[in-house]
């Protein structure tokens, strides 16, 4: 009895993390890793032979009791790839990564997003970036990450400071039709979190939080919040966490007092001089860095990653950090938590937007060549 296309297509997706988790592994291996009839692993792995997504590689040594050598396999990098988007008040950074995580092409320019033109920017965007490369393989799917309360699960901005948006933006609705593959949408620092986790190879990388500290310079920036911007993601069991509505991560410091748009206690004329003010800057920072010891040493996190534009201003924020963890923590025996800046630099949203979209195929198990063998049309059929 054949088994369901769910089944299969469960089975796939389990297969295909495990050979792209391991890189070189045999059947035989697989098999016993994910406790799966030989049979099985077999068909399962011809049909994703068959359809491009993975490659046999160099064959492995022999047992000690002789037999065939083992022939191991690998994801096709070259399959296809996935285009994410950091679309942003007056600029855009776009990259497209392949399905092992490696950024083929990057393009930056200048751009004015409204709620009107948002949908309509982003097609233009990935219609630059599918003519400048890679136009051999197959786009994926498309993400975008953008400033504010995003609800990514309804592909919905909510709310954005910095875009000026008021009104809820059905980014899935006006998305419908512009494009033929998926195209999913999350707030920036959460897209920050996909970078680090979605393409990452290691299992012990399960409780962090990464920090996105931006200062925009430009006038529209620093007159609507003061030019500093700031927002969490966190990823807990090793998932980024986005809460019962949607808005994990959104920040405002404690200490500021009653309502407001900015994030900090100082007011909007000190904020837009923190790069000529030393003493304001390091008053800014001490204060984000109070805020987050709290959240640290409250959610035990193992890696604090920080990224955005604080690279750029003279400040070491996690010597700061962690001058204020110590002080935080109330027990004899020091917190042991990494604390270092992203590799990921100024790319960090448009590549963590490119994993949120492998997460997302993979977690509903609707990437292209995963699906039984008479869903996926006559390219795809068993032999």
């Amino acid at each position: 009895m054949s088994a369901r296309p769910d089944q299969w297509s469960r089975t796939a997706t389990r297969i295909f993390r495990t050979i792209w988790r391991t890189q070189h592994i045999s059947r035989v291996d697989l098999a016993e890793t994910l406790s799966l009839d030989k049979s099985t692993v077999t068909k399962q792995v011809a049909a994703l032979i068959d359809h491009g997504l993975i490659i046999e590689k160099e064959e492995g040594e022999a047992s000690s009791r002789g037999g065939r050598r083992p022939i191991f396999l690998a994801v096709n990098n070259a399959y296809g790839r996935f285009i994410g988007i950091e679309l942003q008040l007056g600029f855009y950074e776009a990259v497209a990564v392949d399905l092992g995580g490696n950024i083929l092409s990057t393009m930056r320019g200048d751009t004015h997003v409204t709620s009107e033109n948002f949908a309509q920017t982003t097609v233009e965007i990935v219609a630059k970036m599918r003519a400048s490369s890679a136009k051999d393989s197959l786009l994926l799917g498309v993400g975008v990450g953008t400033a504010g309360l995003v609800d990514s699960k309804r592909g919905r901005i909510k709310f954005s400071v910095p875009l000026g948006i008021d009104t809820t933006l059905d980014f899935g609705k006006a998305m419908s039709g512009r494009l033929e593959v998926p195209a999913f949408i999350e707030n920036d620092a959460n897209c920050c979190a996909w970078g680090e986790l979605a393409f990452n190879r290691k299992e012990d990388l399960k409780d962090f939080l990464f920090a996105l500290v931006e200062y925009r310079k430009d006038a529209t920036s620093l007159t609507k919040y003061g030019g500093i911007g700031v927002g969490f993601g966190v990823v807990l069991g090793g998932r980024v966490h986005t809460g019962a509505h949607g808005y994990t991560g959104e920040f405002r410091s404690a200490f500021c007092e009653g309502p407001g748009e900015l994030q900090f206690s100082l007011d909007r004329e000190q904020l837009m001089r923190l790069r000529d003010d030393r003493e304001l800057l390091n008053a800014t920072v001490d204060e984000l860095a109070r805020n987050m010891a709290m959240l640290i040493n409250t959610m035990d996190f193992q890696h604090v990653y920080i990224g955005g534009d604080i690279e750029g201003l003279d400040v070491d924020l996690p010597a700061v950090l962690r001058h204020r963890l110590e002080e935080n923590w109330m027990y004899p025996s020091p917190k042991d938590v990494e604390i270092r800046y992203s590799n990921l630099g100024d790319r960090a949203v448009a590549f963590g937007a490119a994993g949120m979209v492998f997460e997302r195929l993979m977690g509903e198990r609707s990437m292209p060549g995963l699906a039984a063998p008479r869903d996926r049309g006559t390219r795809a059929e068993m032999p």
